[in-house]
């Protein structure tokens, strides 16, 4: 952090009149000098001026000048640092809710629809001023990716990050989309505004009901339909070559539904209107109905504002302009101090009044850490999670206590209470507040995802994908943020190797299947030829009949007795892994790991090449604290 002048100019101009200062004291000297000699006699000046100092004049021209430029240097307005304020604006609340299943890569508007839908919503929202805005991606879950917020660059940036690969899990669920829009829009003071831009395919769940129970709570719903009725085969998503097909080996076309989505506008008084191929069906939407909203007013927009310093060089000017009182003029003279000066002036009591007053205010100055802080710096997070969960009892919709409890529960590797806390924290109107929040949820979830990787392949392969997206957004609200940046490439690399491990993991069962199935059709098709074998080699003679019955016999006898060993063995086996699960009830109870989760940590430790445990400070004033040793 460096110090910067927001007025350089009067920089230069101070300098320039204190040379012009200093040249007409050198005059004046001169002058001086000049009027003595006329005054007397030239052997007589030195008795008259012996008691006079050249050099404590020159110290005091000194401090003269000194304060001076200091006067000029507050003008140019020294600045050292910044803070964010509040900009007061005007506007509603508009959250975009944007389809990201794969049926939106159809290519009936150009260039896809989901590219096309973006543009629009692009578009749109650089007309916007003074509304508030957020985006919502779904397929077949949803989840806040930008919070409501008038930073519309970082909106923008949070837009073009959307793909249909943000989401794993497929489908078209806008009944979550709606629910999730309720629980984001929960403020009262301005109208709730969701706007669904989808092509309404494969719906899950019950969208009318929830479009119902929404505008209860006052949520208007438009909805907008990405698509055409005549529809289009969906391309395979990466590859660029080939179209999606169904179960039974058909080509899917993808086909805008209508009539789902009017009925779900009509469900909360809203309005559906196609896209166009040009956007405009958004337009519309704004100019028919929320144009027509009363603005209420919002006092979100967060500003950096360089902090003025010029009382600093202020300071120093009187400072300067003190001592040059202060400093005597006669070789023998003495400075008289400061404080004697307060004494002698104001007397004994005042100064005392005055030294009680200073350190009044400076004890007054100071800030003392709340519990659950003190707690937390002490290592004691079981207590810290404790302190801030009784806080959120009274105010469960807190940014900060969110952020806190978030922190130690983090700390306490309840990464789902993490993740839900830091989510729940992101309702918050400061921004930085929200890329931190961000932040540590992407490492929440990619911890959360490492405890399922050995287990649950599929979904730990779901959290990191969460986690990058949350990464994604807290660099889409600090570009610079190094910790992020690092953080997001590590996931990446861990998310596509695991990705790739299942992949191969994948066509070795499906080999593996194959070679069973081939081997028991041959074991099907050996006893037909062994029969055949049999009928065809087999003696006329009823001796050798008799003598080859008692081998089969035999035989059977023999697998009688393998059936026997093998039950046995099952039923031991059974035994074993039930007294197993039993022992591992007992050691549950005594909050110890059971086998399988001590074999699945050595095989993490084994696997892993590093680990997320970066955890910022749970404070009050919110500073984060770096650690990178994953």
């Amino acid at each position: 952090m460096t110090m910067n002048f927001a007025q350089p100019l009067w920089i230069f101009i101070g300098l320039g009149l204190c040379i012009g200062m200093e040249l007409i004291f050198h005059l004046m000297q001169k002058k001086r000098q000049l009027l003595l000699e006329k005054f007397a006699a030239h052997q007589l000046i030195g008795k008259l001026t012996g008691n006079v100092s050249i050099r404590k004049r020159r110290y005091k021209n000194v401090l003269i000048l000194l304060g001076v430029f200091m006067c000029f240097v507050a003008l140019a307005r020294p600045q050292y640092g910044y803070k964010w304020i509040d900009v007061k604006r005007k506007g509603i609340d508009i959250l975009f809710a944007l389809d990201t299943s794969k049926s939106m890569l159809t290519e009936d508007i150009k260039p896809n629809r989901l590219k096309r839908a973006r543009l629009a919503i692009l578009d749109f929202v650089n007309q916007l001023e003074g509304d508030r805005v957020g985006l919502l991606p779904f397929a077949g879950s949803a989840y806040l990716m930008c919070p409501l917020t008038l930073d519309y660059d970082a909106f923008n940036q949070s837009l073009a990050a959307i793909s249909t690969d943000i989401i794993p899990r497929g489908g078209t669920n806008i009944g979550a989309v709606i629910d999730k829009a309720v629980e984001t829009l929960n403020n009262a003071a301005n109208h709730k505004i969701l706007i669904i831009l989808t092509d309404g395919e494969n719906l899950q769940g019950d969208a009318l009901q929830a479009a119902t129970s929404a505008a209860k709570q006052g949520l208007t719903i438009y909805t907008v339909g990405v698509g055409t009725n005549a529809g289009e085969l969906i391309p395979l998503p990466g590859t660029g070559k080939g179209f999606i097909k169904d179960k039974n080996g058909s080509f899917v076309t993808s086909k805008l539904d209508e009539e789902t989505l009017t009925k779900i506008a009509i469900e909360s008084d809203g309005l559906y209107v196609p896209l166009g191929p040009s956007g405009e069906g958004l337009e519309t939407i704004y100019q028919k109905k929320l144009a027509l909203i009363p603005k209420t007013e919002l006092a979100e927009r967060k500003r950096k504002v360089p902090l003025e310093r010029f009382e600093w060089a202020l300071a120093f000017a009187l400072v300067f302009f003190c001592l040059e009182l202060l400093t005597g003029e006669r070789k023998n003279g003495k400075t008289e101090p400061l404080v004697s000066i307060i004494r002698s002036r104001l007397g004994r009591k005042k100064s005392l009044v005055i030294l009680a007053l200073l350190l009044t205010s400076m004890v007054a100055g100071k800030s003392y850490a709340s519990p659950g802080e003190d707690a937390y710096h002490r290592g004691d997070y079981l207590k810290a999670s404790e302190y801030y969960s009784k806080k959120l009892e009274k105010r469960p919709d807190d940014p900060v206590l969110n952020y806190n409890f978030g922190t130690s529960a983090y700390k306490n590797n309840m990464f789902d209470d993490a993740s839900e806390a830091f989510s729940k924290a992101l309702k918050s109107d400061d921004v930085k507040l929200q890329e931190k929040a961000y932040y540590n949820k992407g490492n929440a979830l990619f911890n959360k995802g490492m405890e399922s990787r050995q287990s649950n392949p599929g979904q730990t392969i779901e959290k990191w994908t969460q986690a990058l997206a949350a990464m994604d957004s807290a660099l889409a609200l600090n570009t610079e943020d190094k910790d992020a940046t690092y953080n997001r490439d590590l996931i990446h690399k861990a998310l596509e190797k695991l990705k790739k491990q299942q992949k191969q993991q994948n066509k070795k069962q499906n080999k593996k299947q194959d070679k069973q199935g081939q081997k028991d059709q041959s074991q099907k098709n050996k006893p037909s030829d062994k029969k055949d074998g049999q009928q065809k080699s087999q003696p006329k003679s009823g001796k050798s009949d008799q003598q080859n019955s008692p081998a089969k016999k035999n035989s059977a006898g023999d697998k009688e007795k393998k059936l026997s060993a093998a039950n046995q063995k099952q039923k031991s086996e059974k035994k074993e892994a039930q007294k197993e699960a039993a022992r591992d009830a007992q050691r549950q109870k005594l909050g110890k790991m059971t086998r399988e989760e001590a074999k699945r940590m050595l095989d993490a430790l084994k696997n892993e090449e590093g680990k997320l445990n970066f955890v910022p400070s749970g404070t009050a004033n919110n500073e984060k604290t770096v650690e990178r040793d994953w």
